[in-house]
Order: C-alpha cells, then structure tokens, then sequence
C-alpha cells in the first residue's frame, strides 16, 4: 500500500510539472511575481502568529490575494506587520523566478510557500503561461530600429516563410522547460523504484545485524561467567599451596553462612533484662515540594490561570516549586495536552517556550528539552525563562 502512494504521489508530481511548464530559473509574468511576493508575505506573517492556523489563514483571502489585500487585513496589527508589508512591497516590482523567490523568505517558511504557489500556478494557467512584457528597450519583432543600413538589410516582414521559422524557434524555447520537468520526474521515478526495491534488503540488513549483536551479546556474558569461575578456582588452589608450603592444615572451603531471614530473627525469644528501644520521632521535612497546573500565559509574560489539579482542555503545564516563590515548569506529557496545545502554538507555546521553528507544528508530540523558571510576583506566576522544546512524531 505504501508502494502505491508514494508511485501515485510521482505520478502527481509529474503531471504537475507538466501543466505548470514552469521550471525554477524561468522569469514568471508580473502578474504570477506578485501572487508568489504575497504568498511569501502571508507565510511569513503566519509564521510570526498573525494567524492560528493555515487553514484560517486560507479562508480569509481570496485564491488571488496580493499583498495590499493583506494589508487590508493586517494593517492594524502595527509595526511588525508594517516591516513585513515595507519588505515585500519593494520586491513587487522587481520580477524574477521562482529560484528569485525563494531568497525572499527563510527556508522553513519556503516549505509552506512552494506546494500553495504550484497548486496556484496549476488551477490558473492563463496566468502562469502569460509571458513577460518587453521592456521598451527591446524589438518584440527582433527588428532593429533606425538608419539606412537597417532598411536595406533587414527581410520584409510579411514573409511568410521567415515568420514561421521565428515561431517554431519560440515554440522550441517555451516548451523546453517542460521537457526538463518531464526528464526530472521521470528520473526521479526512477530513483523512487529503485530505493523502494533495495528497501526489503535493507531491512534484511538491519534484522541480521541485530541478530550478530545479540549473539555477541550473549557470547560475552558466558565468556565473563566462565571468566569469574576460572579465577575462583585458580584462588582457592593458590591458598591451598601457599598453606602447605608454610606446613598448615588445609581446610576445606566453607560456604558463607547464610543471614537470618525475618522469620528466623521473629522466632528468637527477646532479653527481658535488656532495655526497651527508644521509639524515632518523625522527621519533619523542611521542604513541600507543590505541583501547579497552568494554562497559557497572557501578554505580559504571566501565566492566565493557576489550579491545584490537571484540568483537561485547560491545563497545558505543570509547575513544581518547592517554597511557593520561585519555580520550574514543563509542558504537560499527556498526548490530549499536545493535540490542545498544536492547535493554536502562537498562543499557547511561544509566549512560555522557545526552540528551532516552534511556531511551524512539524509533529504530534512536545518534547521538553529544558524547563522554564518562574516566579511569584505581585499575586501571579511570571516567567523569568523559558522553557526549550523541540516536536517529535
């Protein structure tokens, strides 16, 4: 079954290729530049937690959004997304490729551009194959223009024969990138095949290697016990020839006794002459150690909610202190935690925790690396440091 997703999945990919007739060097149309301009402002502002999830994002521009429609939208969020907007605006014009775009934003952030910008490139071909206006430069008729010399040299243009031929050189030129497309997927089908049929003898590999380690394993462990029995013997034979060299008896090795069991110790009869045991008074501990269970933190870096018990849909993290005053605290390891914390990170995890990409979910489960510190200020929790995680799953 999973032999046939990821085939379909290469044929997808190189049907894909082959509608698009886009490769990653060719110039885009000024219309197609500014639909990818927006898409990399949009991904970076969702990355920054301008919005929740993808899919809200998603519902709240149209498919042909560019980036005054998100300004529209984000404008009122202040400097951070006037910085987006101010960056992006000034590549609007520019032009370029698809390669050209790319330098535009991080790579995590690309990861979330380039599957939305191909699937809009495939549902609007009129606008992927549009070809880039000349510049006022340029003849589009590859005429030069002016002087004597020109008029005399240059072929008519009404010839029929010249145009056809400056058509199929055009047509040759269009249609070369999606011939590489083709080759590239094709060739990477190929590939597929290829580790998909060396996978079994791979995993053959991995078996039979396990396997030599376990019977090295337990080659060692007898090698060690014979190793110990050895020695054993070769001590007591020692003693029995350094006694008999100094003329004492030799006595036999006796097993060492063995202790008393509780049983045995119940049965001996107590001294009634001997004094009473004191009794131990209990030691009081000087230290509580006290589990805190809170939900995310506000603005202000202070935890929004405080509660003596886990509270599911509510509690996120568990805080330990030991003087009520100062504290650590961890994310939750419970799976029903991270599947409430995933669904909205900027809020929930940003704010308490830091790490590689935390604000991208590319996992099901929250490892905590480090705990975070916090401490008891004016009646609320505040955190002094947080928290490093890292997704897994």
């Amino acid at each position: 079954m999973k032999r046939f997703t990821l085939l379909m999945a290469a044929i997808i990919c190189l049907a894909t290729s082959a509608l698009a007739q886009i490769n990653a060097d060719q110039p885009l149309s000024p219309a197609l530049w500014k639909q990818g301009v927006a898409r990399c402002a949009h991904y970076t502002a969702y990355a920054k937690g301008f919005a929740k999830t993808s899919d809200e994002m998603q519902r709240r521009f149209p498919q042909g959004y560019n980036l005054d429609d998100l300004n529209d939208v984000y404008g009122n969020q202040g400097t951070k997304w006037e910085k987006i907007y101010n960056e992006f605006k000034k590549s609007e014009d520019k032009g370029g490729s698809i390669n050209d775009l790319k330098e535009l934003v991080i790579p995590q952030v690309w990861k979330l551009v380039e599957p939305d910008f191909q699937t809009f490139i495939t549902d609007h071909p009129e606008i992927a194959n549009a070809v880039p206006s000349p510049t006022d430069n340029e003849n589009p008729e590859g005429v030069q223009e002016g002087g004597e010399n020109n008029e005399a040299d240059a072929e008519p243009i009404h010839d029929a024969r010249h145009r056809q031929q400056r058509n199929n050189a055009s047509a040759c030129d269009a249609n070369l990138p999606l011939w590489l497309g083709i080759l590239g997927s094709l060739l990477g089908l190929c590939a597929l095949l290829t580790a998909l049929s060396n996978r079994g003898k791979i995993n053959e590999m991995k078996r039979s290697f396990a396997r030599e380690i376990e019977r090295t394993n337990a080659n060692l462990q007898e090698f060690s016990t014979d190793a110990a029995d050895q020695m054993k013997a070769l001590s007591i034979r020692l003693t029995g020839k350094a006694a008999r060299a100094n003329g004492e008896p030799v006595e036999p090795v006796a097993e060492a006794e063995e202790p008393l069991i509780e049983e045995e110790l119940a049965e001996v009869a107590p001294d009634e002459d001997a004094p009473e045991p004191m009794a131990q008074e209990p030691v009081e501990e000087t230290d509580e150690v006290m589990n805190l269970f809170m939900n995310k933190p506000d603005e202000n870096d202070d935890f929004t909610h405080v509660s003596d018990t886990f509270e599911p849909g509510n509690s996120i993290y568990v805080l330990t202190t030991f003087d009520g005053q100062h504290g650590t605290f961890e994310v939750i390891d419970k799976p029903e935690v991270h599947r409430f914390a995933l669904m909205m990170p900027a809020e929930n995890l940003i704010r308490a925790c830091s790490g590689n990409a935390i604000q991208i979910p590319s996992g099901s489960h929250i490892v905590t690396d480090r705990p975070g510190e916090a401490e008891f200020i004016d009646g609320k929790w505040h955190i002094v440091v947080k928290a490093i995680i890292h997704y897994e799953g």
